[in-house]
């Protein structure tokens, strides 16, 4: 015989209904995380910064020092605001000031651009000279660490005067090369004075040239005839805009700026946050060309403003807040997208002029009765915004689910079969089911689902309880009958039906289903007596 399975005891649910429940549950759930996690990531921030006290308006800041702590106490950038910034710990200290000057130089000739980019000392060429005869052929000026030299006259060109330490054979001994030497094929020297170098730069053509604009680690030069401000500087108070108000020509000799950028059309340069204008007479120029580290030191030792009020072209001192506060990315010091945004903020607000690199700048918000900190991203407005979408969005999800919840207890009910059914629902299948059990319920069983716990019929069925109902079985093995009085009070009668029925369980499975014979008794007396095939659960 084939395996045989037992009956389900709970029938297959409504799919809809049980998948709304398990949604709702579901977005409830995931609804408190939110809330919850929303708590430290919105809520808390956005607290701090409703009640920071920073100002709306942002100024500008420049980096005058960057360092890689190894002790974190405070960082300017940390990955995940819920530990503590460890590891990887930038330490950026800015200077606060007012803006610049927007300039327009106009009636703009013989106008170029010359980059100077700042060297990566990891595109240095590395020797090894624990490598046999590596480092037979050395030239120049080497930075060595346990025999694994780094050749910086590939892209510096150093000054260092004379190289006056001990020589070292690279290819004997190698081991001893530590520090800074200068090599000449197999023998090194160590340099042991300080000494300085300078990247290597296009050269700068100054033959009729009056407007020198540096920007970034780039040199804009030009013939102009005149230039236009946009706006005036009151010291560390705000500025304000005017008019275009023009405050130097080509007769005062050429000028010199540092700007935040620089932009060239058709015969003019717009250039933005103009500081440090000085003048410089054409005689002082040299001609016809000259590089980066002369005109660093020209700039730098040039003293005539451009302007003697400092309204344009301002020296940096006079529009000063506070000449060092910490830099943070925002006011918790940390951000939560763990994507790499702190190396990428480092690597746009880090840069702090050495070697005559630009430094960083770049628009912060300040305090104006505490130089402590500032901040690099504060708007109140996207913290708004983003406060009520962090609000309303779990919220309503976690309320709706609620009440849908609340509706779906309140309009579903569990049948005697526990099958879940919405009461006020059309569907034909319900309401089938509906009928079915009513019928049930009324009628009693139908020949489909009697068993042997329905065959007896109950007291409250007779209009006589002393008058027994009569059930006879046939089992299909013979035409006789057996007729047994039945009872609910007789155990006599219960044993003698039980007796019958194991009987005609044992009759052939592939004979005809044995017969039952149910007579009852209706209230109002009359007999009713009906054979129906006997089906056994």
């Amino acid at each position: 015989m084939g395996k045989k399975y037992k009956q389900r005891m709970i029938p297959e649910q409504d799919r809809r209904i049980c998948g709304s429940i398990c949604l709702c549950q579901l977005t409830i759930v995931l609804s408190c995380v939110a809330i919850v996690y929303l708590s430290v990531a919105i809520y808390m921030p956005s607290y701090k910064a409703f009640q920071s006290g920073f100002e709306p308006e942002p100024v500008m800041c420049q980096t005058i020092n960057t360092t890689m702590a190894n002790n974190c106490a405070w960082a300017s950038c940390g990955e995940w605001c819920l530990t503590k910034t460890s590891g990887f710990c930038p330490q950026i200290h800015t200077a606060v000031r007012r803006n610049g000057t927007d300039v327009i130089f106009e009636n703009c000739t013989r106008s170029t651009t010359t980059n100077c980019p700042q060297v990566n000392p990891r595109d240095l060429k590395k020797f090894n000279c624990n490598n046999g005869t590596e480092c037979a052929q050395l030239t120049g000026v080497f930075n060595c660490s346990l025999g694994h030299c780094a050749n910086m006259s590939d892209l510096y060109e150093c000054h260092y005067g004379r190289a006056d330490g001990v020589t070292i054979d690279a290819e004997k001994d190698n081991m001893k090369l530590n520090g800074f030497f200068y090599c000449k094929g197999s023998n090194c020297t160590k340099i042991k004075r300080a000494f300085s170098c300078d990247r290597f730069c296009p050269k700068i053509t100054t033959t009729s040239i009056n407007v020198f604009i540096m920007h970034n680690d780039s040199l804009t030069t030009a013939d102009c005839e005149v230039a236009l401000a946009h706006n005036e500087a009151h010291g560390p108070e705000p500025g304000v805009r005017i008019n275009p108000m023009r405050f130097w020509n080509e007769s005062h000799g050429a000028v010199l700026t540092s700007c935040l950028d620089a932009v060239r059309s058709e015969g003019r340069i717009e250039a933005f946050d103009c500081l440090n204008g000085t003048l410089l007479p054409e005689e002082q120029i040299p001609h016809p060309w000259m590089n980066f580290t002369m005109f660093w030191k020209i700039y730098e030792n040039s003293s005539i403003p451009v302007d003697v009020d400092q309204k344009f072209l301002p020296r940096q001192s006079s529009v000063t807040i506070y000449n060092s506060s910490k830099l943070f990315i925002n006011l918790e010091g940390c951000v939560n997208t763990l994507r790499g945004e702190c190396k990428q903020f480092l690597n746009s607000h880090g840069s702090d002029g050495d070697n005559n690199t630009a430094q960083a700048r770049f628009p912060c918000f300040y305090h104006k009765n505490s130089s402590t900190f500032v901040v690099a991203r504060f708007d109140l407005q996207k913290t708004w915004k983003e406060l009520m979408i962090a609000v309303i969005v779990p919220t309503s999800l976690f309320f709706v689910s609620l009440v849908t919840l609340c509706i779906i207890t309140q309009s579903v009910r569990v049948g005697d079969d526990a099958k879940m059914r919405c009461k006020y629902c059309v569907d034909g299948s319900d309401q089938d089911d509906s009928a079915g059990l009513a019928a049930k319920r009324r009628y009693g069983p139908t020949e489909e689902t009697i068993s042997p716990t329905t065959l007896a019929p109950s007291v409250s069925q007779q209009s006589n309880p002393t008058e027994l109902n009569s059930i006879s079985f046939d089992c299909g093995q013979s035409s006789t009958k057996s007729l047994i009085p039945m009872s609910p009070c007789s155990e006599k009668g219960s044993k003698k039906f039980t007796e019958t029925l194991e009987r005609c369980c044992e009759s052939s499975l592939t004979e005809d289903p044995p017969q039952i014979s149910v007579q009852q008794v209706t209230p109002d007396g009359e007999k009713h007596k009906e054979e129906k095939p006997l089906m056994i659960l």
